[in-house]
């Protein structure tokens, strides 16, 4: 890897503001999500030397707002026997006199042959970090070497955990384990039956919210599953009820949690004011290089998000701090488009900015919303009315990408999107969260202002545009 000055982090124009990513090397999970002594703490999988998954590190940030980052030093490093070939993911937690991490520490011998540990380290003042080794030593009888991403709290008396793991039948599980000290681990039980196609779940998290039981997790599968995915490693949920003294969980169908072509390994945390967030890395684990690994940096975290299970679905909001970025509003009055006529929409200065725009097509309207046009590369919404189906049409050759579609059903007649543009990532929120799209894409240095195209008359209202300035970046 070569040297990269801060002259080219800053300059880097597709380097986004408001998003947490990297001053140089790769960055991929978060970790560690936790509110403790009044700050937001994240830490995630950061590689400091090069743009590739190796040597992972747990990076560390802090904030009051979620919005406005300090950087703190490497919390914890792969220097010890049983962590040597990276520290892999895991979690956060307040045990009173001190925050503790449970990670996996990864080890690989000569052969490239994998050994996990899960391992703790402790910390009095939430910055220096000391080892305490592992706790779980390699993974328990009946499973693979993948067994990773712990996922730590407390409830009813008792520490409990969830954790990715693979089977010694080559199926993919989430196990649950019991502690009552951190230290001394007890396994109840796998939490999901085993399938053909799915061969390992990782970045498992398990959570209450709104009276209902949700597991998320990234399921990796030999196979794409029917409609819901085109990809093989992807993010979803489960929504149910969970025995913690049994591991049993009753849950629905499977669901993404993201539609589009970059979310990955999301992890959630409870605020102080009782509201479930989450955050996920903006990438997937076989994605090709993106162009800003010129620069020395690649990937970024997603916005935090606010989550709510409504009508037996987790909708997803984004974070309600992040209108403090807002500058002045650009608004358009009501408008009505024709079939075949097409309408600039307002253009905020800057890189950065935010969309809300709803669009009144009916049941089989269809109409395209262009978010970047130019010669070298799109990206693009085209609201199918008839086939009731909302595609994300990305064409960026630049990272890759040539006409790469991501779709959902949508039957509303109004269809309002919120978009998230900052610099070369883009979060599109679909009527009020019940979908989300979120895509990297590396539009020109001056791109034409967002337009929509009408198939067939539509009317457009309640259209506002903000430049979104993080004035601490």
């Amino acid at each position: 890897m070569r040297n990269v000055t801060d002259l080219d982090v800053i300059d880097d124009r597709w380097r986004p503001t408001f998003h947490l990513c990297p001053s140089q090397g790769l960055i991929n999970d978060p970790n560690g999500l936790i509110y403790w002594r009044g700050a937001y703490h994240v830490f995630y999988q950061w590689n400091p030397t090069g743009c590739t998954h190796l040597n992972k590190h747990w990076a560390h940030a802090k904030s009051t707002d979620l919005i406005h980052w300090e950087r703190l030093p490497i919390a914890i490093a792969p220097d010890m026997p049983y962590d040597a070939q990276g520290c892999y993911s895991g979690s956060a937690v307040d045990v009173g006199d001190a925050m503790v991490l449970m990670y996996t520490g990864n080890v690989r011998d000569e052969a490239g042959g994998r050994s996990s540990y899960q391992c703790l380290a402790r910390s009095s003042d939430g910055v220096r970090f000391d080892k305490l080794g592992p706790v779980i030593d390699g993974a328990p009888p009946g499973y693979t070497d993948h067994f990773r991403d712990p996922k730590l709290w407390r409830q009813n008396d008792a520490w409990h955990a969830v954790i990715g793991a693979q089977r010694d039948d080559l199926k993919g599980t989430v196990v649950l384990a019991t502690s009552d000290d951190l230290h001394t681990w007890r396994i109840v039980g796998e939490l999901l039956a085993p399938t053909a196609s799915c061969y390992m779940v990782e970045c498992p998290d398990l959570f209450e919210l709104d009276g209902e039981s949700v597991l998320i997790g990234c399921w990796q599968s030999e196979a794409t599953r029917g409609s819901e995915t085109r990809r093989d490693d992807v993010a979803g949920y489960l929504i149910g009820d969970v025995d913690l003294d049994t591991a049993a969980f009753s849950h629905g169908e499977f669901r993404l949690l993201d539609r589009g072509f970059d979310f990955y390994a999301p992890q959630t945390l409870l605020a102080p004011d009782g509201r479930r967030l989450m955050i996920g890395w903006m990438g997937l684990p076989s994605q090709p290089d993106t162009p800003t690994v010129a620069s020395g940096w690649t990937h970024c975290l997603t916005i935090p998000r606010e989550l709510s299970v409504e009508g037996g679905r987790l909708r997803q909001r984004p974070l309600r701090e992040l209108e403090r970025l807002r500058g002045a509003a650009v608004t358009m009055p009501e408008t009505a488009l024709e079939e075949g006529e097409s309408m600039a929409l307002p253009q905020a200065p800057g890189a950065a900015w935010e969309l809300d725009v709803s669009i009144d097509s009916g049941t089989d309207g269809d109409w395209i919303l262009h978010v970047f046009e130019s010669d070298e590369q799109s990206l693009r919404v085209v609201h199918d009315g008839c086939r009731g189906r909302l595609t994300l049409v990305r064409h960026c050759p630049a990272a890759g990408h040539f006409d790469d579609l991501a779709d959902c059903e949508i039957s509303a007649d109004v269809t309002r999107l919120r978009l998230f543009v900052d610099s070369s990532s883009v979060e599109i929120f679909v009527n009020d969260g019940d979908e989300v799209f979120t895509t990297r894409c590396y539009p020109p240095s001056e791109p034409a202002s967002p337009r929509v195209s009408a198939e067939h008359s539509l009317t457009l209202y309640r259209t506002t545009m903000w430049s979104l300035q993080n004035r601490d970046a």
